[in-house]
């Protein structure tokens, strides 16, 4: 926050505060509070505020959904969900309730009720694009390939600038075997955020998947953006993602290293980039390799 946004804030928490002194049963005035110290950070502070606010006036659904938001910063999803939960009873219409009490059942690792609440949501708020994100990765960590599939596209079809959606699609389409649409995926994900490590590594898996003879021999390498690429068969594959992608050059220099180091790896590499000699060279509109 700013500093003079800082110090306006400060004054009027002062104020805020002032007046539950002189009206300590008005429960306006405690939600007020809470909201103003929340700004400055003030998460449990403003928690007891909130909860002032509600034992004033039981049916204070924002008190209730910004209670839920302040435990879940502060590490309490159960206590969070009751919150949502009395919020979304007082307040059916609206959607952000709906939402986070999705993401409160993900942070306890619910997946299933993660999709049941948000899609009640999405029934209010079809365009959320956050919204379809969420249920798409639920979708997937349970196995629903399919509808994984239709969530993040109609996350593309709101946000086509999403690498991560690109790269949960991906994925889907790994689950349902459907290779040919996974590399394209990881492609538009690189095309977004060039850097994007992990994809370039799952585009590298997809693309072997397509020349060995069995995908069990297959690996894919999830890194969380930490790669390790002293490591000969993380540069094995981030090589070959960067080939299948269509960069040739910049491929075969990220995999001069493993020439020394694993030689096996480094000719099956080798096989892979004489046999790209003729498709032509580029980005993701390159010919299939």
């Amino acid at each position: 926050m700013h500093m003079e946004n800082e110090a306006e804030t400060t004054m009027l928490v002062e104020s805020l505060r002032e007046q539950t002194q002189r009206n300590p049963d008005n429960a306006t005035a405690w939600y007020n509070l809470g909201v103003a110290q929340g700004m400055l950070g003030a998460t449990e502070e403003s928690i007891d505020a909130y909860r002032t606010a509600i034992q004033h006036n039981p049916a204070h659904a924002a008190a209730h959904y910004n209670l839920g938001g302040s435990l879940l910063k502060t590490g309490e999803p159960q206590k969070a969900l009751m919150e949502f939960q009395e919020a979304t009873k007082l307040a059916p219409e609206v959607a952000r309730g709906f939402f986070m009490l999705g993401s409160t059942y993900g942070a306890l690792g619910q997946p299933d009720k993660l999709i049941e609440a948000t899609e009640a949501g999405l029934q209010l708020e079809p365009d959320s694009a956050r919204a379809h994100y969420n249920v798409g990765l639920a979708c997937n960590r349970l196995g629903r390939f399919e509808e994984a599939v239709d969530y993040f596209t109609r996350l593309i079809s709101l946000n086509g600038q999403s690498p991560l959606a690109h790269f949960e699609l991906g994925k889907a389409y790994r689950g349902l075997n459907r290779t040919d649409e996974e590399i394209q995926a990881y492609k538009d994900a690189i095309s977004i955020r060039g850097d994007y490590v992990d994809a370039i590594l799952y585009l590298g898996a997809a693309f072997l998947k397509t020349k060995r003879a069995s995908a069990d021999d297959v690996k894919y390498i999830n890194t969380g953006g930490q790669p390790c690429l002293s490591d000969p068969e993380h540069i094995f594959y981030f090589s070959l993602g960067v080939l299948a992608y269509g960069q040739k050059d910049d491929a075969i220099d990220a995999a001069s290293s493993l020439k020394p180091s694993s030689p096996e790896l480094f000719r099956e590499f080798q096989e892979y980039a004489d046999a790209a000699n003729q498709l032509t060279q580029g980005g993701p509109d390159s010919a299939e390799l």
